[in-house]
């Protein structure tokens, strides 16, 4: 006997129609204002390192960044960060100079993704991972050049400590260049999926 397909026997012989899941299943979120919220403090603290004791300052900076993160307010906070890092004198061990250098890149990847993100939206946490990832390994050469270049480089009392800073920054924006080519050449230049 055959049966046919929309019969009762039909469906008693496959079983009971299981029902697909209404949403795929999702990871850990946050809001997309979180995001905000960390780059304007990432904003506050280094108006604060730039300028140290303004607090006021640093409050609003921190404000404006997290209400509106766009390019114009992060790269005038970045462009006065590195100003006052210019001015001061450059020693081999400086915290500050290596905190300013990792806390401009990391506002511009937090704004980077803020400002392309609704304010409402929630953000899965994987979707961190690669841009996050972008950024050790770029801080990572970063950091050490900056470091090479302060130590090892002659000047005096050792280091570039007393340089003037435009060597730095052409010395260092070399090194980068030449480092970023030799690192990120097969990932530019591997065939797409």
């Amino acid at each position: 006997m055959r049966l046919r397909p929309g019969s009762a026997r039909a469906l008693l012989r496959r079983g009971p129609a299981t029902a697909a899941p209404a949403w795929p299943a999702l990871g850990a979120a946050v809001p997309v204002a979180l995001l905000r919220v960390a780059a304007g403090t990432v904003a506050g603290v280094l108006a604060w390192v730039a300028f140290p004791g303004a607090w006021s300052l640093a409050a609003v900076v921190a404000l404006l960044v997290t209400v509106w993160p766009r390019p114009v307010a992060v790269v005038a906070l970045v462009l006065v960060v590195a100003g006052v890092q210019a001015l001061r004198p450059l020693a081999p061990v400086q915290p500050g100079f290596f905190a300013a250098l990792a806390g401009v890149h990391l506002l511009h990847v937090l704004t980077a993704l803020a400002r392309v993100l609704p304010w409402r939206a929630r953000l899965q946490l994987r979707v961190l991972a690669r841009p996050l990832g972008r950024f050790a390994v770029v801080q990572a050469g970063a950091q050490a050049v900056a470091g090479a270049l302060l130590v090892l480089l002659p000047g005096p009392g050792g280091g570039l400590a007393g340089a003037p800073v435009p060597v730095v920054g052409v010395l260092g924006a070399a090194v980068l260049l030449v480092l970023t080519l030799v690192l990120l050449r097969p990932l530019l230049v591997r065939p797409p999926r």
